[in-house]
């Protein structure tokens, strides 16, 4: 059960949910290793112990968005490969080497200075080689990779642990130019290859290629979004039941020989709850909230909830979002305020000022939000404010 600390709004964490998805994923893409995501704060489930779950279910090491992330978890004792798969700044090499960090290589002016931090330090620093083959972000192109690979081969102090690229499209219903991508990383793996260079890792595929393209797999995968239980895209899971790739032949069995749903594939771990901090009736035609923008057409009762946009309840659920109480929905009515939020009780018999609303969760889930809000579900739970308390459970599998 999570913990007992009494709060006015939470988010929980089912870590047994991330250890399901994670065994489940790890079946999925053996003999591929797995590299667990949990930038920006584990996706806003909370890096550390997802961390900590994440290596005791067997992944080879995490990936994190920056150096200050891999200091976090240097800090809290994780001795594992830390790999940033965002930028590093010239003032963070220092830091970043002395911690053991595995730092991108993405433009061959940084590979003279991580060897010369390198050798003030008497270190060997590890290097992921970052090769942009059709999302056109932070990387170098591939058609520069040969003059990279040739700099990287005669610059001491560097250990190339890995050569990496990323998918911009794996989730879309047309893979075209996810083949052109695999092509091309093919091509530059095999060059990198012909030159010397020994990676231990090459890594393309994220949370819907390890799932829906096993070729893509390679050595290892990195599982992100798909680890927490939510899923890439809509069109994954389209893909995944219309297809019938690989994938449903290998969880068939674990589910006695029936077909799963794709709902049934992955857990969600994060639920968003609050308290109710008053209940109150009002009459037919009484506005509610900044603007009037709700006008009630019966008597009308209400429950007031300590939460609003800053509190991360989108304002654009403004009339529109709902919440679960007593396991029946309450409807949002009116603005979503700062710190308050207005919901519907009036066909919810016995509610009363112990009951939790769930905000975010079974139920209520992410992709709704995002629907409703014209998001996806990544940045739905990853915006949820870091000053909110996170409860860890660990339920059973």
């Amino acid at each position: 059960m999570p913990e007992t600390v009494q709060h006015r709004a939470w988010i929980e964490v089912d870590l047994g949910a991330i250890r399901a998805n994670l065994r489940r994923l790890a079946e999925w893409v053996a003999p591929a290793r797995t590299v667990a995501v949990v930038k920006s704060d584990a996706y806003g489930h909370g890096m550390e112990r997802v961390a900590r779950t994440a290596l005791e279910e067997g992944v080879w090491g995490l990936a994190v968005v920056n150096v200050d992330e891999g200091l976090r978890l240097r800090h809290a004792g994780f001795t594992c490969p830390v790999v940033l798969v965002g930028p590093a700044f010239e003032f963070e090499l220092e830091a970043a080497l002395k911690a053991d960090l595995s730092l991108p290589i993405y433009e061959a002016a940084w590979l003279d200075k991580i060897s010369a931090v390198a050798a003030r330090l008497v270190k060997t620093a590890r290097i992921h080689v970052k090769i942009d083959t059709g999302l056109s972000r932070l990387a170098t192109p591939y058609t520069r990779a040969e003059e990279l690979f040739r700099q990287v081969a005669a610059t001491p102090h560097l250990e190339l642990e890995g050569l990496f690229s990323h998918l911009a499209d794996a989730e879309g219903l047309d893979q075209a130019h996810t083949l052109r991508q695999f092509k091309r990383f093919q091509e530059v793996c095999a060059l990198a290859r012909s030159l010397g260079l020994k990676p231990q890792l090459c890594h393309l595929a994220a949370s819907a290629a390890a799932m829906l393209l096993q070729p893509t797999r390679l050595d290892a995968v990195r599982v992100g979004i798909a680890m927490y239980g939510l899923w890439p895209a809509d069109e994954t899971r389209l893909l995944l039941l219309s297809r019938g790739t690989d994938l449903m032949g290998q969880i068939q069995a674990s589910f006695d020989g029936e077909v799963p749903q794709a709902e049934e594939l992955l857990r969600p771990a994060l639920s968003y709850k609050c308290r109710i901090a008053q209940l109150k009736w009002i009459e037919a035609n009484e506005g509610v909230g900044y603007g009037c923008t709700f006008q009630t057409q019966r008597r009308t009762h209400l429950a007031i909830l300590p939460v609003g946009y800053y509190e991360g309840y989108d304002r654009h659920l403004s009339n529109q979002g709902s919440v679960l109480i007593r396991g029946r929905r309450a409807r949002v009515l009116g603005r979503v305020c700062m710190n308050i939020l207005t919901v519907d009780v009036t066909d919810i018999p016995e509610v009363d000022l112990h009951d939790e609303a769930t905000l975010l969760g079974p139920g209520v889930p992410a992709d709704e939000w995002a629907r409703r809000i014209g998001t996806i579900n990544y940045e739905v739970v990853t915006r949820l404010p870091a000053h909110l308390p996170r409860l860890y459970k660990d339920s059973k599998l």
